[in-house]
């Protein structure tokens, strides 16, 4: 019965892009006293806060395993008849470990059963995988810049976070060389990634709700997939057998902070901002060791400083000004745990997150007040159901059924009611009703300068209404020496993406200067926007197999072995999925584990491909348009195209009327259908990428509780995408510099329908998969964890890491996985150089120290050398419709007045990403004192300093050779910061 509603609910939701594991294993081996392995041996952990219970026996060899086990800490006994039993209390065990246990049994009686208190091993000897945990201890005592649910990666070794300002506690990391969006989030073992953007999780998870959680770096094993960057699990909490419950509020404001590093120097303070959270959570039994309940809500209102400095040349419509990044977030947490009996425990979890912010990457896009992204989440919703069943002694089965969704909403300010409360488009009638009735032509267009954004916001207005529905199954077999894993899972991504980027149009501008009429230089050079259908449909699913074996081949010796098969609806070429895993650890004694692994992983494109493809259909019903750029007005001289001839306002470019009906006459057209989209986006050759990594390593507890890692990790993308212009200028048949056309990029039809071969196309971009995009980074990563014992923790990491690939556009990470773009279309390989994200050298610390009594330290430290930053001329050189920031400078053609600081390739061209970025240090502490005031109730005060040394961590400044802030720094992070809390228990 259950194989058949297991199979109607795979057909239903068609099957999770990638799932793992929330649950742990505990294996180990009995024998006697002598060293002959004990059969039969009853094993039996039970879960000290819950009185959860389960069993196992051990087999003929004496080993036993006990898979899916629930984090927590439990007491482990072993007994058998004729022998004197053992029990070990106080035993953690960490979501995805695999401690080892091994018993000897004195010969006795089971009433003489000996108990001792102690802790796991802290090597695992039977694991080939990576990573590292990040545990309730850390996360209790550990400082986090506005509490943020992953701060604590960066203590993880080879990760680095993004680098660019206020971005430092946020979820976005690179790790293995890869994007942000190359990463995997799971709650509790359910797919939580954001499909669309592919960098951040879908849901948050806050930190009062979350008990732990694991990061995976490398060579993890068979059950994970889907990613290539790193596997985050969240764990979160539940109710136990007492009734506990915690309230809180924390505070931070300008009072408490130091002041900006260039508003110091322009004698200004900072503008009014800060921090406020309170909340609290509840939890405790339904029925004592059956049935568990936990709640949490948490408000948190940041007002986090902005400091916009603008040129002198822009005023008056940029004047550099203060104000702040302003963000609501509410969090619901719910769950529930029921165990039927030792064999059948389920749990569910529910997560629910209206959420909005104004002011999103302000200071990096250097954009007035008027153009502030407006984002409202209502709301982010994640739901999840765990199933685990034990089928004898030998047979576990896992169960796991979620959702996510996305209902997000992005725009201008004036999309907006009043109250920011509204959704600014209609799902329903397909309307745009942010825009009150004024049509998208006559909003006003978004004016782009080299060194600011003025105007309406036009980059992104829009719209998610996704859903994801996922499904995953997975069965543990343990046969003598072997743990078999075999498992299948699968997900459906449904719903309405709506595209309103641009719709309004964007001026481009060479110059700084405010567009008047009067000044043929202030004249823009670019003018571009987006017509026809927002409203995109998005429907696909992708499912995944595999079959892993952990074989015990010796007392000293484990293989992990495993292969797995990923399959994506939304790529064409994907029948060759096959990832296969293999990892050695040579344990010569419980102290020391050498490592080494071997993997293929193949990594899920984000759903926002089917956007893209959809409007860049030859026939089809949008179009951007693009005047493509024209520099005359820097040569004194006024555009032609009445585009590029606009009316001036309040310093600002304003369509004119003979552009309007230009754009108004394609409007029609594109209504009427059959429209021929002369900058088509193709489909191409487009397979799924993947990663093959190798690691190898070893980790050697030197002292009891400190123990030190050292590992190699290379990794090669293959199969890699970008978007190549197949039409790209060339040396054409008469000698002159042209596109080929429909003729010479496509002459056997394939691509271009015969209505539309005799169109004037311009840029052709094809999503091109070829050895031309691969990509390579090696690293050595160093690390101590020294496990909580005499009052103190902590842990020590450090990587040297070189991260190459093939990728022009400096602003791209995440979703740019199969979005990159490069300088020469015709030999792509010309941009391979560091990624926009390398970090060479990567240095954290964090540790925490019960001081005297209840009072407590904590500190983490990073140091991080910094991205490089990519010089350009500013200018399409090339002709070639790609933005303004690609092109980079060549001996003798651009260097003129102005030396090109890169250093050069053979054909005299600046290097890609040939300049050192800026550096980042930071300290921050956490001072505590928690007070018994009666029984187990408690009162805690918080005092957490970041940035304790106030360094001014400058953000890379612009590598725009016509940039008049070329290579200057311009904007610095947080100064010092200071937030204070208190809390009950």
């Amino acid at each position: 019965m259950r194989r058949c509603v297991t199979w109607v609910v795979v057909l239903v939701l068609l099957a999770v892009p990638a799932f793992g594991q929330a649950v742990a294993e505990v294996n180990g081996s009995a024998a006697d006293q002598t060293g002959s392995v004990l059969p039969g041996v009853t094993i039996t952990i039970t879960e000290e806060t819950t009185g959860l219970v389960r069993t196992a026996i051990s087999n003929d060899t004496g080993r036993f395993v006990l898979p899916a086990v629930t984090p927590g800490r439990y007491t482990v006994s072993a007994e058998l008849a004729g022998f004197q039993g053992q029990a070990r209390t106080g035993i953690v065990v960490a979501v995805g470990q695999a401690i080892t246990l091994n018993f000897t049994l004195p010969i006795g009686t089971l009433t003489d059963q000996v108990t001792v208190s102690g802790s796991a091993p802290l090597i695992e000897v039977t694991q080939s995988q990576l990573g590292q945990n990040i545990s309730q201890t850390d996360i209790e005592n550990l400082p986090m810049q506005g509490r943020e649910q992953f701060a604590l990666l960066q203590l993880v070794p080879g990760l680095t976070p993004t680098l660019q300002p206020g971005s430092f506690e946020g979820a976005a990391y690179n790790a293995n060389g890869r994007d942000t969006g190359s990463n995997l989030f799971l709650v509790d073992g359910q797919y939580n990634k954001d499909d669309r953007t592919m960098t951040f999780p879908q849901s948050r998870v806050t930190v009062d709700s979350m008990a732990e959680f694991q990061v995976l770096t490398h060579e993890y094993g068979a059950e994970y997939g889907g990613a290539s960057g790193v596997i985050v699990n969240a764990i979160t909490k539940s109710g136990t057998n007492q009734y506990h419950g915690r309230l809180f509020s924390y505070f931070q404001d300008e009072s408490l902070n130091a002041t900006n590093y260039f508003l110091k120097q322009a004698g200004e303070k900072n503008p009014n901002s800060g921090v406020k959270v309170y909340g609290g959570n509840m939890g405790g039994p339904i029925v004592k060791n059956k049935a568990f309940w936990f709640f949490n809500y948490e408000y948190n209102h940041s007002e986090e400083a902005l400091n916009l400095s603008f040129p002198a040349a822009a005023a008056p419509l940029a004047v550099s000004f203060s104000d702040v990044y302003n963000v609501h977030l509410k969090n619901y947490f719910v769950r529930g745990d029921y165990q039927f009996s030792p064999s059948n425990t389920v749990h569910g979890t529910l997560i629910y997150g209206p959420n909005d912010g104004i002011g999103e990457n302000a200071e990096s896009e250097r954009t007035t007040k008027e153009g502030f992204r407006h984002e409202r989440a209502a709301p982010e919703l994640l739901g999840s159901f765990h199933w685990t069943s034990v089928i004898g002694t030998r047979m576990v089965n896992e169960v796991k059924v979620g959702t996510t969704k996305e209902a997000l909403w992005i725009g201008d300010g004036r999309m907006y009611n009043d109250q920011f409360n509204d959704v600014p488009f209609d799902i329903a009638s397909r309307t745009w009703t942010g825009l009150r009735g004024v049509d998208p032509l006559d909003f006003g267009s978004a004016q782009q300068h080299p060194d600011y954004l003025a105007g309406p916001r036009a980059s992104n207005p829009g719209g998610n209404d996704l859903t994801a529905n996922v499904y995953s199954e997975q069965i543990t077999y343990t046969p003598s020496n072997h743990t078999l894993k075999f498992g299948w899972a699968g997900s459906q991504n449904k719903g309405l993406s709506i595209v309103a980027a641009n719709q309004i149009g964007t001026f481009e501008f060479l110059g700084n200067a405010p567009f008047n009429p009067a000044v043929v230089s202030t004249y823009p050079t670019r003018f571009r926007i987006r017509l026809g259908e927002m409203f995109i449909p998005i429907n696909t699913w992708r499912t995944n197999a595999f079959v892993a074996d952990k074989w015990q081949v010796g007392s000293r010796l484990t293989l992990n072995l495993g292969v797995r098969y990923d399959y994506d609806a939304n790529t064409p070429n994907t029948k060759d999925g096959f990832a296969p895993r293999l990892g050695a650890v040579y344990a010569p004694n419980e102290k020391t584990a050498f490592r080494v692994g071997l993997g293929k992983f193949y990594e899920y494109p984000p759903t926002a491909i089917i956007s893209n493809l959809y409007a860049g259909r030859v026939i089809s019903p949008v179009f951007v348009f693009d005047t493509g750029e024209d520099t005359s007005p820097t040569r004194g001289v006024l555009p032609t195209n009445p585009c590029l001839l606009p009316q001036g306002r309040d310093g600002r470019a304003v369509m004119s009327p003979a552009c309007r009906a230009q754009l108004v006459t394609a409007q029609n057209q594109l209504a009427a259908g059959g429209f021929i989209n002369t900058e088509p986006v193709l489909e191409g050759n487009r397979r799924l990428g993947f990663l093959y990594q190798i690691n190898a390593g070893v980790e050697r507890e030197v002292f009891p509780g400190l123990a030190v890692i050292v590992d190699y990790v290379g990794s090669r993308g293959r199969d890699q995408t970008g978007r190549v212009d197949i039409n790209e200028p060339r040396l054409l048949a008469n000698g002159r510099i042209g596109r080929p056309g429909p003729a010479g990029f496509d002459p056997d039809g394939t691509r271009i329908p015969a209505s539309a071969r005799n169109a004037n196309f311009q840029r052709v971009l094809e999503y091109t998969t070829g050895a031309a995009f691969n990509s390579d980074y090696n690293a050595l990563e160093v690390s101590l964890d020294r496990r909580y014992a005499n009052r103190w923790s902590g842990r020590l990491s450090y990587t040297l890491s070189k991260a190459r690939d093939v990728n022009a556009n400096a602003g791209t990470n995440g979703a740019a996985i199969v979005e990159k773009r490069v300088n020469d279309d015709l030999n792509p390989r010309l941009d391979y150089g560091l990624t926009n994200f390398d970090n060479r050298h990567t240095l954290s610390a964090g540790g925490n120290w019960n001081a005297w009594r209840d009072l407590g330290l904590g500190a983490t430290f990073r140091y991080y050398s910094g991205n490089p930053v990519n010089e350009t001329i500013g200018v399409d050189a090339n002709g070639d419709r790609d933005g303004n920031n690609f092109d980079r400078p060549v001996r003798g053609v651009n260097d003129a007045t102005l030396p090109i600081r890169s250093p050069l390739d053979a054909n005299g061209m600046a290097i890609r990403n040939g300049l050192k970025g800026q550096e980042k240090m930071l300290l921050d502490l956490r001072l505590q004192y928690v007070q018994r005031v009666q029984g187990d109730q408690t009162v805690g005060l918080f005092w957490e300093i970041y940035n304790a040394t106030n360094r001014a961590n400058f953000a890379n400044p612009t590598g725009n050779r016509r940039s008049s802030d070329f290579m200057r720094l311009i904007t610095a992070d947080e100064a010092r910061s200071m937030q204070i809390g208190v809390r009950y228990t």
